[in-house]
């Protein structure tokens, strides 16, 4: 996948969180469909790949989204990086695969958060944020995150396959 098209993924993605998904919360959560996207793109595309992707769409949050700059951008770029490394032990057409990596995803987003608040002395509830919200998010990252990797992977593959059609004309001529 081109980096142009991820790029075009990721944008389209901010505009989607930042005006439709604002309208879609399940008590008080809204979907992070961003991190969903960066466990997609790093199963497919590895982890150097997947930590770039990740970064990219943590800066692109914390900008938009008024958090401490650089909180969101680490948490996805470690999940990238850390999706892209085990992608070459899991089976990537098992739906079952990115809803582990985003509940790990969640979680990780989750600790390195509330790490930061606190060592940023930033007061952060931290009890009501794993009793109210971490749950719901864990679950509705989950069920979107089978959605989203869907259309990924068939996008992916088809692709894929394009490609390989053409480099096989080109062999025959």
């Amino acid at each position: 996948m081109s980096g142009w098209i991820v790029a075009l993924i990721l944008v389209i993605n901010l505009i989607l969180q930042s005006t439709v998904f604002q309208y879609i919360d399940l008590l008080g959560v809204k979907p992070d469909s961003a991190i969903v996207i960066v466990i997609a793109l790093s199963t497919f595309l590895g982890k150097e790949r997947g930590a770039i992707i990740g970064a990219a769409a943590g800066m692109l949050q914390d900008i938009l989204f008024g958090k401490p700059l650089g909180i969101i951008t680490l948490s996805y770029m470690l999940t990238g990086y850390l999706v892209g490394q085990n992608s070459d032990k899991v089976f990537k057409e098992n739906l079952v695969v990115p809803m582990v990596f985003t509940a790990g995803a969640t979680l990780l987003k989750y600790f390195i958060s509330i790490f930061f608040n606190y060592a940023l002395g930033i007061q952060t509830p931290v009890l009501k944020y794993i009793q109210q919200y971490l749950f719901i998010e864990l679950i509705y990252n989950c069920i979107i995150s089978i959605v989203v990797y869907r259309i990924l992977y068939l996008a992916y593959n088809k692709r894929l396959a394009w490609n390989r059609l053409k480099l096989n004309k080109k062999k025959r001529y």
